[in-house]
């Protein structure tokens, strides 16, 4: 089996020092040049970094890997993939590179969901790295990063929008938590997937800039504007709860011990991040300057 040619690949790079190179068949250019659009990436030549690969089969996926030395090991080994219905995301234990297979025929619609599908071994490689994707709004405020989480349609979009213009929102939905080589948790903003699937607006966020982490406030409704320290027990447990509701839509297509794993990381990577950051529960009122109490934290 001959290997392709790469046409064009984008880089994903995060302030932890992980990078990946996102690449496809020529079938599938297009879902990476969405994927780029949508995440500010850069077209760059191959490098080192791990490769996702957008195939239109396994095969197609596997022709498009160099690694000369282990070539035979890599089409005779077994591979395992998650199955999500429009893409099986293939991935091997002899080497680091995703196959994403795209399945059948596309729409718009189904594109945005692979997209969306295919970041999950970023997400399962930070995990490893100690890091987290957090359902939350982040913002910017004297170049510190700022979360406000919350479940869906609790509140996180409306306090971005309500931010004084010296706050800088970057994303309202998800943010992938990592922790750098200096021993920081930071911030990077991912997409809101929402946006596109039911085609709300299409946005687009700068997946590679990242903040340091100054706090975390989980938001709740409330006829004033107040904020209540959270020790690290229940701190660990909401900042669990928080990357659940990321990581567990995935789950369907894992095998149980697997998802035991994530879940056990998950935790103890909360654990970690609880005894860093500093976690409140933040009081909003509909009509208060709740960014005030926050800032008194920040400062």
């Amino acid at each position: 089996m001959s290997n392709q040619t790469y046409h064009k690949g984008y880089c994903l790079k995060l302030v932890n020092g992980d990078g990946w190179w996102i690449t496809s068949d020529d079938e599938n250019i297009r879902l990476i040049d969405k994927l780029a659009s949508i995440m500010k990436l850069q077209e760059c030549p191959l490098d080192n970094s791990v490769k996702i690969i957008f195939a239109k089969t396994l095969n197609s996926g596997i022709s498009k890997i160099h690694a000369p030395d282990i070539a035979n090991a890599i089409i005779e080994e077994r591979w395992d993939f998650f199955n999500y219905r429009s893409v099986h995301i293939w991935h091997n234990d002899s080497i680091n590179d995703i196959i994403c297979e795209v399945m059948g025929n596309q729409d718009e619609l189904i594109d945005y969901i692979v997209l969306m599908n295919s970041l999950l071994p970023v997400y399962l490689r930070n995990l490893e790295m100690k890091g987290l994707p957090l359902h939350t709004a982040l913002a910017e405020y004297k170049g510190k990063g700022v979360l406000f989480a919350a479940p869906g349609g609790t509140g996180k979009s409306t306090c971005c929008r309500r931010l004084p213009d010296y706050w800088t929102p970057l994303c309202d939905d998800e943010a992938l938590i990592v922790l750098d080589k200096n021993d920081i948790y930071r911030a990077h903003p991912f997409p809101t997937w929402s946006d596109y699937l039911i085609k709300r607006e299409e946005n687009t966020w700068d997946v590679q800039y990242s903040v340091p982490i100054s706090a975390i406030f989980f938001i709740e409704q409330s006829e004033h504007d107040e904020v209540i320290y959270i020790d690290n027990r229940k701190a660990t447990l909401l900042i669990t709860g928080s990357s659940n509701q990321i990581l567990t839509s995935f789950f369907h297509s894992m095998e149980k011990e697997q998802k035991i794993k994530i879940s056990r990381e998950m935790f103890n990577n909360a654990f970690d991040m609880a005894k860093k950051i500093p976690v409140f529960r933040l009081r909003v009122s509909l009509n208060g300057q709740f960014w005030k109490e926050a800032e008194k934290i920040i400062e």
